[in-house]
């Protein structure tokens, strides 16, 4: 079978490997539609993220929909031909958080698609049976692959508490940001603004029921205040991953509001502004990865009130996976997400 791997020293080969089985509480799938996420793009391109390095050829995806075509031993819940999204999270469900039911913090947490679990790039791979999570009939495999990045958001818009008739402001305008935007809209919130550097995608947050877009080139966090909520919002949501944005999102937020913390930096230590969060009486709220999200962001995907489709900008076939890579690295090729489609080219499954 053929398999997009990453090697040690860069770049992509597409390679013949022998088709993998599925273990014990294991799924065989044939992935059809793979998500490129930004943590995909920093292995691509600086071969790590953190701690975690690419030491041997290793397939990336981990945002992923496609079909079950083998079982493996104890699986009683999925059945061959069922179309499935899958969550990457695997955790050891001994510890003392897997007990307490928040698996997403499990410290000997394996990742499908990072360097320890290779991913979906490949025409099958095997995962855990209990991160099959089946996608209703009808549903389209590109909204399937959509389901992973919907869950942080369903999860991140839960920890900021958003009530009905808050206001919002989102810090980055891409995939993750623009569907907390569309999730903490389906869950209420009055208004929600959303500000990036990107006129493409900001016209994009408008598109999806932005109440205002701001392109923050240039701009004090006073003038952003007068162009969003002039006393500060309710929650903002930060996802970008900068140390200078989530300072700018202590400075959006009303006094005792919440800022949650999305954005992934690799970076050691992040500089951290405590005596503007103390003298706001902010509430500050990280976020890491998704939890029991994966039901909800089906639904909200499959009954169309999230238009997953917009943020679809390009698709590439396997083969092509390095300029798939390429294409969402270019800040000049108005990527948004872009999905590689396995089974186009002679991937497995039906």
């Amino acid at each position: 079978m053929r398999a997009a791997c990453l090697l040690p020293e860069g770049g992509i080969e597409i390679r013949e490997r022998p088709p993998p089985s599925p273990g014990p509480g294991q799924v065989l799938v044939a992935p059809r539609l793979v998500g490129i996420c930004g943590s995909d793009l920093h292995y691509y391109k600086d071969g790590r993220i953190g701690t975690w390095r690419v030491r041997r050829p290793h397939v990336l995806g981990h945002e992923f929909a496609g079909i079950v075509t083998g079982l493996g031993e104890g699986v009683g819940n999925t059945r061959v031909g069922d179309h499935i999204a899958v969550e990457p999270i695997v955790p050891c469900e001994d510890c003392d958080p897997c007990r307490r039911g928040v698996y997403n913090l499990c410290p000997r947490m394996r990742f499908t698609g990072s360097p320890h679990t290779d991913g979906a790039l490949q025409d099958l791979v095997a995962v855990p049976a209990r991160g099959a999570h089946s996608l209703p009939e009808g549903m389209d495999f590109a909204l399937g692959a959509l389901v992973e990045p919907t869950s942080i958001a369903v999860h991140s818009v839960r920890r900021g508490e958003i009530q009905p008739g808050e206001t919002v402001v989102v810090i980055g305008a891409g995939p993750i940001g623009l569907l907390i935007l569309a999730v903490a809209l389906a869950y209420g919130a009055d208004a929600v603004h959303s500000t990036d550097l990107d006129e493409g995608r900001l016209a994009l947050a408008a598109e999806m029921g932005a109440g205002s877009t701001v392109n923050v080139g240039g701009l004090e966090s006073r003038e952003i205040l007068d162009r969003t909520e002039p006393s500060g919002a309710d929650v903002v949501f930060e996802a970008v991953g900068s140390p200078r944005t989530l300072e700018t999102a202590l400075r959006l937020v009303r006094p005792g509001g919440r800022v949650v913390a999305v954005g992934v930096n690799t970076e050691e230590r992040i500089p951290f502004n405590l005596l503007l969060a103390q003298a706001m009486e902010a509430t500050v709220i990280p976020v890491y990865l998704g939890r029991d999200a994966f039901p909800e962001a089906i639904s909200l995907l499959a009954s169309g009130r999230i238009d997953g489709t917009r943020l679809i900008s390009h698709r590439f076939p396997l083969e092509r996976a390095s300029e798939a890579m390429d294409t969402a690295l270019n800040g000049a090729s108005g990527a948004v997400k872009v999905m590689i489609d396995v089974a186009d080219g002679g991937g497995v499954g039906g």
